[in-house]
């Protein structure tokens, strides 16, 4: 009895820190680029419940996040709304939305919104935790707990709005329940699994992988009874193809309930499709508008019935246009109007803690050459094969490669494998388990050291994330959450006056009392200050290249650079660029 006390004092520990560091986040933070469409969208759909806004992205999270909002009473503006897909309205409805209310109730607005999907990602990480206990162990359990709790991918990006982070933790709901009707296929458990399974499907598109997943994890599970029936001469009890076939169909059932069964089994030729895959239309080049098409329109194929909401299906659409379009990505000191298929290889590499690569070295070790092996490997490949699968799928999409929170999917199934290492401490095995604690304090003390600035994190192996921008940009350092630090820093050096701000929210500036100075008319070197946002800095148009020159002698929240650029400096860097100097008391 004690035991079980002391235990559930230890989860309850982690659970209030994760509690406290999202709050603590989610208040500091400002309103990041993604999240201006999701409060669009949120918004929008409570005060006409349609599903035709961000619909790249399932409602789940906008059911729970428009209602905070909503309770707040505040002030709404439609004007920019476009029925048209490829019009993206959920941007400008965003941007119209917090512009139409004051900045201390916008603020409380999207604080609200956060606050209200930490309970999600907290119940993942009590799934997590009892996941990686039956696997093994108790301590695996709590290394797990210690994974999720601070790494700087669940505090960055779980303090947002942004679905990723809660996906991730209905993802590992999800396959435990799974696991759970495989161990024991029962009838409630099928309707349990499937029932998960659709929520992962309303939590975010990139889970229609789940399907092929499913029967793959299922294929592998049920081969070895297959093998033994067929040996022995005897059945055996194993999870039946038709109970799978009532999790998918309860799934798409789920699915289509949480759109209200908008367009459900509208035949496929009615659809208006904008991507070249799904439409037949090549794109034009540029940014002009995609063409309207239906390959299917006049094939067999289109007088199928679609089992699925249509703004799911187009969703699903738009995201593929996203892709084929490409934008502008930044690798290692060079912009591409594409991405990469080891992008994701190398994020992880330089933004996961760098005790926890540590760690995944050691339980690959243990895995491969450890002889006591107590767990089968059916059971661990219901974790490993969503991790590979998932990873190789959001590597394979190289349309562009900005955001690192698409890569957060599969960190809980990495975090409860690297659990297994708890093992060392069940059975004793003292050098193993120093190791493992080592490299856990590592990690731990690296996320904390960052806070609260965790989506800027970069590891040790590059020199933190003052040295990024020569490996990543984009949203792995600066996606404008940054903006309240940066008006800390504006109102606690009245020195700095004039300035000129470059930052990648800047619209939101004069709502905060921030003034901005155009010192900047053109290209070359002025004298004064200058606050510089990293992705500007770096940017491919290279206009503030000069500024490199110098360095920066403050910054706010790793992402922005604070210069200080005397007249002397500007004419020395002017001379040196064949430019004729300033004339005294002339900044430009």
């Amino acid at each position: 009895m004690r035991d079980y006390f002391l235990r559930s004092w230890f989860y309850f520990l982690f659970f209030g820190v994760q509690f406290f560091l999202l709050i603590l986040l989610s208040y500091l933070t400002s309103v990041n680029r993604t999240e201006v469409g999701h409060v669009g969208a949120s918004v929008y759909f409570y005060r006409t419940f349609r599903y035709d806004v961000f619909h790249v992205n399932p409602p789940l999270t906008r059911y729970i996040t428009g209602l905070p909002i909503l309770l707040t009473f505040p002030q709404y503006d439609w004007k920019t709304y476009s029925p048209r897909p490829q019009d993206r309205s959920e941007w400008s409805i965003g941007s119209a939305f917090i512009n139409a209310n004051t900045p201390e109730k916008f603020h409380w607005c999207i604080f609200l919104a956060r606050c209200s999907l930490i309970p999600i990602i907290l119940l993942g990480g009590y799934v997590g935790c009892k996941f990686a206990s039956e696997l093994y162990g108790q301590p695996a359990g709590i290394i797990f707990l210690l994974l999720w709790t601070f790494s700087p991918f669940i505090l960055g990006w779980g303090a947002t709005i942004c679905p990723d982070v809660c996906a991730a933790s209905l993802g590992i709901i999800g396959v435990y329940m799974f696991w759970h009707w495989l161990k024991n296929p029962t009838w409630s458990r099928t309707i349990i699994a499937g029932t998960s399974l659709g929520f992962l499907l309303l939590a975010k598109i990139t889970w229609v992988i789940a399907f092929p997943l499913c029967f793959l994890i299922w294929l592998f599970w049920v081969f070895p009874y297959f093998v033994s029936c067929k040996k022995d001469g005897e059945k055996m009890t194993h999870p039946k193809c038709e109970q799978l076939a009532v999790i998918f169909i309860i799934a798409i059932y789920v699915l289509n309930m949480g759109y209200s069964f908008d367009g459900t089994f509208r035949l496929l030729r009615d659809y208006k499709f904008i991507s070249q895959t799904l439409s037949g239309v090549e794109l034009p080049e540029g940014h002009q508008p995609p063409k309207i098409g239906n390959r299917f329109e006049k094939s067999l194929l289109g007088y199928v019935p679609v089992p699925l909401p249509a703004e799911f299906v187009q969703g699903i659409d738009t995201q593929k246009l996203d892709f084929e379009r490409g934008l502008e990505s930044y690798f290692r000191g060079k912009y591409s109007q594409h991405g990469w298929w080891y992008y994701y290889v190398y994020m992880i590499l330089v933004k996961e803690p760098l005790g926890n690569l540590c760690l995944g070295v050691l339980a690959l070790f243990m895995f491969c050459f450890s002889c006591d092996r107590r767990v089968l490997i059916r059971d661990e490949v219901v974790i490993i094969l969503p991790a590979v699968i998932l990873f190789v799928f959001i590597s394979s999409q190289t349309g562009f490669s900005i955001h690192p929170r698409y890569i957060v999917l599969v960190l809980p199934f990495v975090y409860i494998w690297l659990s297994r290492l708890g093992q060392a401490f069940s059975r004793r095995q003292y050098s193993t388990a120093t190791i493992t604690a080592i490299l856990l304090f590592w990690s731990v003390v690296s996320s904390v050291s960052y806070l609260p600035y965790s989506m800027s994190y970069f590891n040790e192996l590059i020199g933190g994330a003052n040295n990024a921008p020569k490996h990543l940009l984009g949203s792995n350092i600066d996606w404008g959450q940054n903006v309240y630090f940066l008006k800390r820093w504006y109102l606690t050096h009245p020195e700095a006056r004039p300035i000129r701000i470059v930052y990648s929210d800047s619209g939101s500036l004069e709502r905060l009392d921030i003034k901005d100075d155009d010192l900047l008319k053109s290209d070359e070197p002025v004298a004064g200050w200058f606050a510089i946002g990293v992705n500007e800095l770096y940017g491919s148009a290279k206009r503030y290249e000069w500024l490199k020159q110098f360095a920066p002698i403050d910054r706010v929240g790793y992402s922005i650079y604070i210069y200080r650029v005397t007249p002397e400096d500007a004419n020395r860097l002017r001379k040196r660029m064949n430019l004729p100097e300033l004339e005294p008391g002339n900044r430009q």
